[in-house]
């Protein structure tokens, strides 16, 4: 399969996956948050909060921030045939669905992303795999760019939640006005 294509699909697959958490995370939260709470005391209490005060909708534009990202670095990617911020975000997103294939694991019971999870890790690793195969780049750059893929979406991550609390606030101040 022609690696461009495979680069090209990774917005869609991003959303499909993330699809699943928008639309189950608040129901398992409100069906788990006690299971949370007593297994894992200190991540709970630091999650927990944070996402009860989140509605859908607000964590929907942090997603959507992500998305627009996403899909402004693959487009430009393709169209520069530059694949080095390209290939650090993707490394980032399969490592994410490590993360969640390990937290269904350790939580043993569903985990909101668990059922995308597992159709979106073939396509991860067979395009690492084309990528490895058709790239220049030796191993030390796949690890550089894995571990910037990795701060970017630290870094991201928290500038999208900042969005979503800031669009929780506008939401609710327009909502009572």
């Amino acid at each position: 399969m022609d690696l461009e294509y495979l680069i090209l699909l990774f917005p869609v697959v991003f959303m499909f996956h993330d699809f699943e958490e928008i639309i189950f995370f608040k129901i398992w939260l409100v069906r788990n948050k006690e299971l949370l709470n007593t297994r894992f005391p200190k991540l709970a209490r630091r999650i927990v909060p944070h996402m009860e005060n989140l509605s859908t909708a607000a964590f929907s534009m942090a997603v959507a921030e992500e998305f627009i990202l996403i899909s402004l670095i693959t487009y430009t990617s393709i169209w520069l045939n530059y694949y080095y911020l390209w290939f650090a975000i993707f490394m980032a997103f399969s490592l994410h669905l490590i993360g969640h294939l390990i937290q269904w694991i350790i939580f043993r019971k569903y985990v909101p992303s668990i059922v995308t999870t597992l159709m979106c890790l073939p396509y991860c690793i067979y395009t690492i795999y084309i990528f490895a195969t058709t790239s220049t780049m030796g191993a030390s750059h796949f690890v550089l760019l894995t571990v910037l893929g990795l701060v970017l979406m630290v870094v991201n991550l928290m500038l999208a939640h900042r969005l979503a609390l800031f669009f929780e606030r506008w939401k609710d101040y327009y909502q009572k006005n």
